[in-house]
């Protein structure tokens, strides 16, 4: 009993602890940059990167450039792999022209090291998308929006479609034509996919083949303020299952990159400014990085240390919850006992 009543006097007392003292969870990032202000023409950093949200700072992960870890034509992440379209603009003597040159490439994201940079004829160059790609975590499908040009590289179209990079030249599924520009797409958790217009909504994209009508069902979800301010510059967007919550970097008509985090509830729908990103470094490609029990004290992993984990202990001691066992031995001395407690009330007062 004399356990159970510690465990009681502690609840309340962290209860009613400025709640501003908790460790509040933030989120980093890999993304590929292709420019940033402080480059030059015989500087230029272009690569994959670490985006560290709390300390706002890009890490380069590998030395030099490389052009090809920041695939313009768009990346997912799947399977330890990154696996993306790059494209280049070359000049053709033949038609006094510049053309595009297209790469299936893929990286271990172990090394980053190179694995596949497999040049696609110039009759696969609708593979550039518009607005990055994205990978549904539900049925572990990439989709992208792609640009349809015409023989003089005019674009005709959109067309949204399933991607599959599984071998030297990726098949895609189309499924419909898109009819509104959008600027950066990302999944859900749950597997639905949303847009960010060039309009400056936020959309809910159907993935189902609309038949013979032939265009894709997109849905309203909110006004995110941006009218026309939205430039046609690299733009990304990536979900955090931890928050809810979707970050997209984009490129204004200042030609200033800025983050935001958006609300994707019905209701609530909203943009908030984070920051203007790191030497105004212009990203693609984004995607949370996992971090799994990286804060102490924080036992439910719901990113944060706060009153909710000392509920998460109370649970297992008096309800037997087994939920949050693997965390909830705080003090690493091999047990779980009110010492836990104790532990993370002295993380919530800074101790």
């Amino acid at each position: 009993m004399n356990a159970i009543k510690t465990l009681c006097i502690v609840l309340v007392v962290i209860t009613s602890c400025l709640m501003a003292q908790a460790r509040e969870y933030q989120p980093k990032f890999l993304c590929g940059v292709v420019k940033a202000d402080s480059w030059t023409d015989g500087n230029n950093m272009e690569g994959i990167y670490e985006f560290d949200l709390a300390n706002a700072t890009l890490t380069k992960l590998t030395e030099g450039r490389d052009v090809y870890q920041a695939p313009l034509g768009g990346a997912v992440y799947e399977d330890g792999m990154m696996k993306g379209i790059h494209f280049k603009t070359v000049w053709d003597d033949f038609d006094q022209a510049y053309t595009y040159v297209l790469y299936h490439v893929q990286y271990d994201m172990t090394t980053w090291e190179r694995v596949k940079a497999y040049a696609l004829s110039t009759m696969d160059r609708n593979y550039i998308s518009s607005c990055g790609l994205a990978h549904d975590p539900v049925t572990g499908k990439n989709y992208g929006i792609f640009y349809n040009f015409n023989m003089s590289w005019q674009v005709v179209d959109r067309k949204l479609a399933e991607i599959d990079f599984s071998t030297n030249t990726p098949t895609r599924n189309i499924i419909g034509t898109a009819s509104i520009p959008m600027a950066a797409i990302a999944f859900s958790d749950q597997g639905i996919l949303y847009g960010v217009g060039q309009d400056g909504w936020l959309y809910a994209i159907s993935t189902a083949n609309p038949g013979a009508i032939g265009e894709i069902e997109v849905f309203p979800m909110g006004d995110l303020g941006f009218e026309d301010n939205i430039s046609t510059n690299p733009s990304t967007m990536t979900y955090d299952k931890r928050t809810g919550k979707f970050y997209w970097a984009v490129v204004l008509n200042d030609q200033k990159s800025y983050l935001y985090e958006i609300n994707p509830n019905i209701g609530s729908v909203a943009a908030n400014l984070i920051m203007q990103t790191p030497d105004n470094s212009w990203l693609v490609n984004m995607e949370v990085i996992e971090q799994q029990a990286t804060i102490t004290g924080d036992v439910n992993c719901d990113g944060s240390v706060n009153s909710a984990d000392i509920t998460a202990l109370y649970d297992y001691f008096l309800n037997e919850d087994n939920t949050f066992v693997d965390t909830s031995d705080v003090d690493g001395d091999g047990f779980i006992t009110s010492a836990d407690i104790t532990a993370v009330y002295e993380i919530l007062l800074g101790n």
